[in-house]
């Protein structure tokens, strides 16, 4: 997704694996407007006709999105990474239990987490980044890493939600999929907007958890408080009233076996190679 869900503005107000820093993350030159009576462009300076676009410039959301065709075609033990995921179907018809357990969480914790609930609600791995208190400028190939971590991640969720339009036993149309919590219990009352895709798995548990592990190959020193992190980050959802728990853990569950196949390209172990000379 370009710009907006996963792929979007971490710091401009979108979603997961965009633009973190509230630019391109590159390179290029300063945007301003000129004086039409007073046109720089008339001065005469030397010009470089030799001139290349750095490796550097490039906008990092983009430059992710080359992992695709490399993480596709992986296999392992002559399965592609849907395939070697496996996740069994999401609950249907959903249980009373289930939704008296998010009931639970929404009054006994839900006013305690709200700030983390709202904070992480978008650009959430923001929270990463402040982990290891690094930015684009400061640690840009760990910075390209992560991206390519949610570029990797935000296709996996889409496809894994896609896999299961009709729940085992359940019936035609219009039960498709699986329903967010509120849309079975209303006064559940989410603090920020229900997303516009199914609840199983869940998304930012499967991206939180993809981006912790990763980043524990590459810092383990870091290890706990990545999974930690990533942990926090998937149960707030369910505080928040917009997943079940067994979202949670098949999203975190998938993100174990996806990093198997995401390492396994070349792109990234690349990448990987150079973030590693960032911490040296």
């Amino acid at each position: 997704m370009g710009g907006n869900w996963f792929g979007g503005n971490w710091f401009g107000g979108n979603w997961f694996g965009g633009n973190w820093s509230g630019g391109s993350g590159g390179g290029g030159s300063p945007v301003f407007a000129m004086r039409a009576d007073r046109p720089l462009a008339e001065i005469t300076i030397p010009r470089d006709y030799y001139a290349k676009f750095r490796d550097s410039e490039w906008d990092p959301d983009l430059r992710a999105i080359a992992i695709m065709p490399e993480f596709l075609a992986q296999t392992i033990g002559g399965k592609q990474w849907q395939a070697a995921v496996a996740l069994p179907p999401p609950t249907f018809p959903v249980t009373a239990k289930m939704i008296d357990e998010v009931l639970v969480l929404a009054v006994a914790e839900r006013p305690e987490a709200l700030g983390e609930i709202v904070e992480e609600n978008q650009n959430f791995q923001l929270r990463w980044l402040q982990l290891l208190n690094i930015s684009a400028t400061s640690h840009p190939q760990t910075f390209l890493l992560m991206k390519i971590m949610a570029r990797v991640g935000e296709f996996a969720m889409v496809q894994l939600k896609l896999q299961y339009p009709n729940p085992a036993g359940a019936a035609p149309p219009p039960y498709w999929y699986q329903p967010r919590p509120s849309q079975v219990c209303p006064t559940l009352y989410p603090p920020v907007q229900v997303p516009g895709h199914p609840a199983y798995p869940a998304g930012h548990a499967l991206i939180g958890t993809l981006t912790s592990e990763c980043l524990a190959d590459l810092l383990p020193q870091y290890a706990e408080a990545l999974r930690a992190l990533a942990a926090r980050v998937g149960m707030n959802r369910v505080i928040a009233g917009l997943h079940y728990r067994e979202d949670i853990d098949a999203g975190a569950r998938a993100a174990i076996v996806i990093r198997r196949f995401l390492i396994a390209c070349p792109f990234y172990a690349a990448t990987f190679a150079l973030a590693q000379k960032e911490w040296q």
